[in-house]
Parts: structure tokens; C-alpha cells; sequence
């Protein structure tokens, strides 16, 4: 205990200003995200009426439709906002290996590292999942000036119970606090493992599986799913949003499976020296990349989505109501998409490049130009954004043409959801811009 004691200030030690900041920020705008989306659906719950069977306004008889679509838009964000939390923790934990193998080397038993380091891991979740509430309080003023087509909501309506900001705090420390035990439970806690960085890369045909198995239960849920509505039941509806969240979860069980693959047939297919790298880095470990293109992907998803409800004109004065609401309720979704998007995307690439610090120092100072630094790194990121863009298609118009049918094909959506994938590509690039000063520090630090 007293090794431990002695050792413990090398793993709670201060690793760089924006190192230490990242995984506060991706703790920030997860709490903030959930915090919103929980208070905006509740928010539409609480106007509907306990009576519709009596005389009620037109608005009333709206709210348990567009209570099911806050529904769905809260399946869709909540899960992602809640992987960014468990992303965040892992990267926070990511960059403290080193250190767990000195105090392993010092005496400390492997509970007592593995404590230590979550209880570290637990103090940011704290501290970003308080910011988070402040970000999410300050939001919700300017959310009041939306116009869904109905009365406009207050901001006591958007915000939650004050009793459901110290759970929603208490559900991201336990997040970020399982996440790391889980994450320890993948390295090898002793001096030499932590040192060699050993981990085994097992995927398995199973993740795709798994995804597709998802898409067939929805496909056939959907024939039967009127028979459960004829007697005037919301419950097919809620299934069958239940599955479509399942699906688009399942893209992250799937992807690193894809990423995988794609990444070992690109290494030995590589014409040069800069995909070999990418190729490569994403083979040894494709679950960190494809966190870095998963939020764009769910953008592009929700993007997919969308396009069909942007094509809706009214021709009914409950459409002329609806129309309204809809296209203010997914803008606003896509909105929220985006900000997670590029959450995701600046945090996961700047870590990347602050993880990857010695092999690009050590790769410069055996004769690597900064330039093809630049380039393997670039390699790196556009084999799995060209994969995100073929799934998040592939979901999204298969979701719609289950659903919507030859709906779905209105060439207005195509041209809309072009625009959307652009915008996701714009993110990336921001993400590669942003982080690119630090591969030049990295390769030119000399200490």
C-alpha cells in the first residue's frame, strides 16, 4: 500500500493541457446532449392530455404522434451520446498505460491500479458532467424560440426535474467508471505487458452477423406490425422504433468488423508507403477507428432520415399543423446529430495523433518526412469515412424503403441527403485541420 501511496502521483499526474481536456469536453457534450433530449421529449409528454376521448384542441390530439417522434429521436441520440461518454472514458484511460506499468513495477497489486486509475477517471467524468448540465441549462433558453407549429414551450417545460440532474451526474461517473474497468480488463496489467501494449485483435464475422440479424427481424416485424396497430395500439409503433435504434447501434457492432477487413486487404494491396502505414494502424486497431468516423456515420444516418420528412407538404389542416413540427423537430435532431458528429470526430482524431505521439517521432527520426506523416494519417482516416458513408446508406435508405417503400424515392431525398453526406465529409476535414499542427509537433519534438 505504502508502493502504492508513494506511485500513485504518476498515474494522477496532469498528462498536457488538451490532453486532460479532451475527455472533459466529450463528457460535457454527452451530458448536455442527454440531458436535452430527455428534457425536450418530456416535454412534449407532459401536454398530452389524460382524456382524449373528450373534446380537445387540434394541437392536443397532436401530441401523442409527435410524443412518439420525440421518442424516436431520443432512441437515436441518447445510445450515441451515451457511447461518447464510454469513448471518452476509454480515452482518458487510454493514455495512462505507461504509467500503470510503473506503479505495477513499484508493488501496486493490479486492484489497486485499476482502482486508482478509475477513481481518476471518475473525478473528470465529474467535473464534465456538471459542465454539461450548465451547457444543457443555457441551451434550453434559446430552444423556446423554435417554432414547432404549436405553443411555443417554456423554459421550465424543456428543463428536467431538479431530482434528475444528480442521477443523470451519478449515470455518467457509473458510465465512465464501468467503461474504464472494462477497458482494464483488456490490458495486460503488469510491467511489461502495459509496456508492450499487449492486446490481441479478435474480430469476428459474428459483429455483421449480429447487424444483419437486426435488419431481418425489422424487415419481418414490419408484416405483421398493422395487425398490432388495428385495434388503435401505439405499441407496433414503439417496437418498431425499438428496432430501428437497434440498427443503428448494431452499425458500431458491425463497423470495426468492416474496418478490419477492409484495413488488411488495403495493407496488402498498398501502392505506397503512406497507405501501408494508415492501412495498417486501422488493422491493429479498428475499433478506435471506427470511433473516429461513428458520429459522422449516425449523422449521415439521421441525414437519411430526414430526407423524407423535408419532401412532407401539407395538403390536410392537421398537415398544415404537423408539416411544422416535423420539420422543426428534425432539423433540430440533425442539429444535435451534427454537434455529436463533430465532437466525436475533433476529440477521437486529436487523441489519436496525441497517442500515436512516439511512432511519429520515432517514424520522423528514421527518415519520414512530415509530409507523408500527413499523408498515412489522411490514409488513416479515409479508409473508414468511406466506409461510414457506404453503411450509413445502406441504413438509412433500407430503414426508409422498409417503412416509407417507393417513397423513398423521390429524387428530392437523394439530393438532400447528398448535402447531408457533404456536410459530414466538411466535419472531417475540420477534424483533420484542426488536429494536423500536432503530427508536426509530435515529429519535431525533441524531448
Amino acid at each position: 500500500m505504502n508502493a502504492l501511496i508513494t506511485s500513485a502521483p504518476l498515474l494522477l499526474r496532469r498528462r498536457g493541457a488538451l490532453a486532460d481536456a479532451l475527455p472533459v469536453i466529450a463528457f460535457t457534450a454527452a451530458t448536455a446532449i442527454i440531458a436535452t433530449v430527455i428534457g425536450g421529449a418530456a416535454a412534449f409528454a407532459r401536454r398530452i392530455p389524460a382524456d382524449l376521448t373528450g373534446p380537445v384542441s387540434a394541437e392536443a390530439q397532436l401530441m401523442p404522434f409527435l410524443m412518439l417522434c420525440a421518442l424516436f429521436a431520443s432512441v437515436l441520440l441518447i445510445p450515441s451520446a451515451v457511447g461518447l461518454g464510454g469513448s471518452a472514458a476509454r480515452l482518458s484511460l487510454a493514455r495512462r498505460e505507461r504509467d500503470l506499468a510503473a506503479i505495477r513495477l513499484v508493488g501496486g497489486t493490479t486492484a489497486q491500479v485499476g482502482g486508482t486509475a478509475v477513481l481518476d477517471l471518475a473525478a473528470q467524468a465529474l467535473l464534465g458532467a456538471a459542465a454539461g448540465v450548465v451547457v444543457h441549462m443555457l441551451a434550453a433558453a434559446p430552444l423556446t424560440a423554435l417554432d414547432f407549429g404549436i405553443t411555443p414551450f417554456t423554459v421550465g417545460e424543456l428543463l428536467m426535474p431538479w431530482w434528475a440532474y444528480p442521477l443523470l451526474i451519478a449515470g455518467v461517473v457509473l458510465l465512465a467508471a464501468a467503461s474504464a474497468a472494462v477497458s482494464l480488463t483488456g490490458v495486460v496489467l503488469s510491467p511489461l505487458g502495459v509496456a508492450r501494449d499487449s492486446r490481441t485483435v479478435r474480430m469476428s464475422v459474428l459483429r455483421l452477423l449480429i447487424w444483419g440479424a437486426l435488419i431481418i427481424g425489422f424487415l419481418l416485424f414490419m408484416q405483421i406490425m398493422p395487425m398490432i396497430d388495428s385495434q388503435g395500439s401505439n405499441l407496433g409503433m414503439v417496437i418498431a422504433i425499438g428496432f430501428v435504434a437497434a440498427i443503428v447501434a448494431g452499425m458500431n457492432v458491425a463497423g470495426p468488423f468492416l474496418v478490419w477487413v477492409a484495413a488488411r486487404i488495403a495493407a496488402a494491396l498498398a501502392p505506397a508507403p503512406a497507405l501501408l502505414v494508415g492501412a495498417r494502424r486501422l488493422a491493429a486497431d479498428p475499433r478506435a477507428g471506427w470511433r473516429a468516423v461513428s458520429g459522422i456515420t449516425f449523422a449521415m444516418v439521421i441525414a437519411g432520415f430526414l430526407t423524407i420528412i423535408a419532401t412532407i407538404e401539407p395538403s390536410t389542416p392537421d398537415d398544415q399543423m404537423l408539416a411544422p413540427a416535423l420539420h422543426t423537430g428534425g432539423m433540430l435532431t440533425l442539429g444535435i446529430a451534427a454537434v455529436l458528429a463533430a465532437v466525436v470526430t475533433g476529440v477521437t482524431q486529436t487523441a489519436r495523433v496525441i497517442d500515436h505521439a512516439p511512432q511519429i517521432r520515432a517514424q520522423h527520426i528514421a527518415g519520414a518526412e512530415v509530409s507523408q506523416l500527413h499523408r498515412a494519417r489522411l490514409a488513416e482516416i479515409t479508409l473508414p469515412v468511406l466506409l461510414s458513408s457506404v453503411v450509413a446508406t445502406f441504413t438509412a435508405f433500407l430503414v426508409l424503403l422498409i417503412v416509407f417503400g417507393g417513397d423513398a424515392a423521390d429524387p428530392r431525398t437523394v439530393i438532400l441527403y447528398f448535402l447531408g453526406v457533404l456536410g459530414a465529409y466538411a466535419l472531417v476535414v475540420a477534424a483533420v485541420l484542426v488536429s494536423a499542427p500536432l503530427v508536426r509537433r509530435a515529429a519535431l519534438r525533441t524531448a
